[in-house]
């Protein structure tokens, strides 16, 4: 289980988190959604330890995050697998090489073969051919870079799985085909999930449960059909201005 727990950031000078709670629970589909620079990718990289806050917690099973020493943190983010934004493959290495970094440092020395299936067994789930192991990132598609960052993130078997937009820049198509993905990713690796997004349409096709997160802090959660049917103004505000009007 993740916890955060009266979370405050500035950057810059300028709130970004200001006073953030929210637990998310074992196995669900998380989706944050909110306006653009309202602190959604932040939040996420306080999870990971990439930020630490200004004030508050974030506990990851039982693991103080702001408090952990470096073996806590390297505990923690055994756990956990982060798809970047911008998928942040690495350009020199294969699709190959990109994948086995998803795998602790090491383990593939005297186990080649194995990594090797896991890669495979990786690319499957993604739906990307074997062909592609030999590729590097700059022969591939956006849609296809989206697809092999999540590989790399699924191919560790970890705990939690952190999405960053992991729509945005794509065109319609391929961006329901990376919705499609993640959810079928999500059952089939049995991961707790957490997904940012500005994106209605995707937080309402991916979640179990949806946050909306504005002005740095959190102004409603609730199911998918709790949201559609709220009169709270904050959630009415955001769907009426999403891209194609309400989802409700």
């Amino acid at each position: 289980m993740i916890r955060i727990i009266g979370l405050h950031k500035q950057l810059g000078g300028r709130p970004v988190l200001g006073g953030v709670n929210l637990d998310v629970r074992e196995g669900e589909t998380l989706a944050i959604m909110g306006p653009s620079g309202t602190g959604k990718s932040v939040l996420l990289k306080h999870i990971v330890g990439l930020f630490d806050p200004d004030a508050g917690d974030i506990v990851v099973d039982g693991i103080s995050v702001p408090s952990a020493d470096r073996d806590g943190i390297a505990e923690v983010r055994r756990k956990i697998a982060y798809v970047f934004q911008n998928s942040a493959l690495f350009d020199s290495m294969t699709v190959r090489g990109n994948l086995l970094m998803g795998l602790p440092p090491g383990f593939c020395r005297s186990r080649m073969a194995e990594c090797d299936d896991l890669a495979l067994t990786a690319l499957r789930h993604v739906n990307l051919e074997p062909e592609v192991l030999s590729l590097v990132p700059a022969e591939l598609s956006g849609g296809m870079q989206r697809r092999v960052a999540i590989a790399r993130a699924i191919i560790g078997k970890r705990r939690y799985v952190l999405y960053d937009e992991p729509t945005t820049g794509l065109d319609p198509v391929n961006a329901t085909r990376i919705n499609r993905l993640i959810a079928h990713v999500s059952r089939e690796v049995d991961a707790t999930s957490i997904v940012v997004t500005h994106d209605v349409e995707s937080a309402f096709f991916l979640a179990d449960r949806i946050v909306l997160l504005s002005d740095g802090v959190v102004k409603a959660e609730g199911t998918p059909e709790q949201l559609r049917a709220t009169d709270n103004p904050a959630v009415r505000q955001f769907l009426d201005a999403a891209p194609g009007g309400s989802v409700a």
